[in-house]
């Protein structure tokens, strides 16, 4: 088996004592003597030798837990900086929900026409690309949509249910053809927000009609 060398710190440590030894050496003319400092010498060399192999493991162990913990931050920015946009398009959609609910709520509009009106405005907020986006809503016979307003293929649409019987349609549109996401350009976020909606409405429609019931 080949014997291990010294290393370049044990050769260092060697040649500085060495020229020390050298000169206390020549105070020192007892062999015996001599040889006992030579002795605790090499001693302290080891001693130095592992207790600097101790501490480079340390530093190294440190440098690793380092790494890991500098992979594991970028790994995290680099989710976040992918699920930003992501993150974005539900606060849209829960503040769109939020406002509907609200407004639904408020007792200043003196009719549920007026409510729809404002609805209409509110909707677009919700979706991926608000500029690009026309709302129409059919309800007791009567048609409302946004002023840009147009037929396209880009379509999701819900169903206006009163006491669970369907009464009228709810619809949202882009204007222009979008990259295609969970239901053809629309997000399944999307969908689950458009079906609440129309579920408000309908809820809205039953609350008039159970008043009128009251009335009679």
């Amino acid at each position: 088996m080949k014997k291990k060398g010294k290393t370049k710190r044990q050769i260092l440590f060697e040649e500085r004592t060495k020229s020390l030894l050298n000169d206390y050496s020549v105070q020192v003319q007892d062999k015996i003597k001599r040889k006992k400092i030579e002795e605790a010498t090499r001693k302290i060399a080891g001693a130095a030798e592992q207790r600097i192999k101790k501490l480079n493991a340390e530093l190294n162990f440190v440098k690793e837990q380092l790494r890991q913990e500098i992979k594991k931050r970028k790994h995290a920015m680099e989710i976040l900086r992918r699920e930003k946009p992501f993150l974005s398009e539900r606060v849209k959609e829960i503040g769109c929900l939020y406002s509907v609910i609200g407004l639904l709520g408020n007792k200043k509009y003196a009719s549920n026409e007026e409510k729809i009106h404002e609805i209409l405005k509110l909707i677009p907020t919700g979706w991926q690309y608000p500029e690009d986006t026309c709302v129409q809503i059919i309800l007791e016979g009567k048609e409302y949509k946004t002023e840009n307003f147009k037929e396209t293929p880009w379509r999701q649409t819900a169903e206006i249910l009163v006491n669970g019987e369907p009464e009228g349609i709810l619809a949202v549109s882009y204007l222009q053809e979008k990259p295609a996401k969970d239901e053809g350009p629309f997000y399944m976020e999307e969908r689950t927000l458009i079906d609440v909606i129309a579920k408000f409405l309908g809820e809205m429609i039953e609350l008039k009609l159970a008043k009128k019931t009251e009335i009679l």
